[in-house]
């Protein structure tokens, strides 16, 4: 019997890596993570398979170009605020919890330098990730509007500026105590939420 003009619905192909080249994947992504926030997304890929004791073509192998490798390290960064916000669930304020890690991420991984870089480069990476932390704060959000910790105007789509402006208020610091300043910051921006 022929399938032909028939739709069918096959799963795709999940490839299992054999374990040492699994343990290469895993050493070029965290290479790649660690020289993103010391170097930004234009560290050259030499540089990234070095620091993992790789060669060129096991990079390429592995991330067939920057955009792959570079969705590779957002996607670590995406389940580590999952992993963080599921420790939070149930805490009133975990929306501005995870407002602090953000915003103290940006600062600590240059995020401000490398914004234009990467919106011009991978405009991908930043949608993505705009469209994860709005649907990642969604839940902690709600909780926060339903215990009158943020007013109920406040929208999902402002979550992004407001990381960006407590970040900005880290600046504050000019090297000093830059938790502190984003405690400022937070502090500020918490008042002007509240109902």
């Amino acid at each position: 019997m022929s399938n032909v003009g028939v739709a069918t619905t096959t799963k795709p192909r999940t490839t299992t890596l054999r374990k040492d080249a699994q343990l290469r994947q895993d050493r070029l992504l965290q290479a790649a993570v660690e020289l993103y926030a010391t170097d930004g997304m234009d560290v050259p890929l030499e540089k990234v398979a070095e620091r993992a004791g790789v060669s060129r073509p096991t990079l390429y192998r592995n991330f067939p170009d920057r955009e792959a490798l570079s969705l590779a390290v957002l996607k670590v960064h995406m389940n580590e605020l999952t992993d963080q916000i599921a420790q939070w669930q149930g805490h009133d304020d975990a929306f501005f919890l995870a407002i602090r890690m953000l915003a103290a991420k940006t600062i600590n991984s240059g995020g401000f330098q490398k914004m234009a870089s990467v919106h011009r480069r991978a405009p991908a990476y930043g949608l993505e990730f705009r469209a994860f932390t709005e649907q990642i704060l969604t839940e902690p959000l709600e909780r926060a509007k339903a215990v009158g910790l943020v007013r109920k105007d406040f929208k999902l789509s402002d979550v992004n500026r407001a990381i960006l402006m407590i970040a900005g208020g880290g600046f504050d610091s000019y090297g000093d105590d830059v938790n502190q300043a984003i405690e400022c910051a937070l502090e500020l921006f918490i008042r002007g939420l509240a109902p």
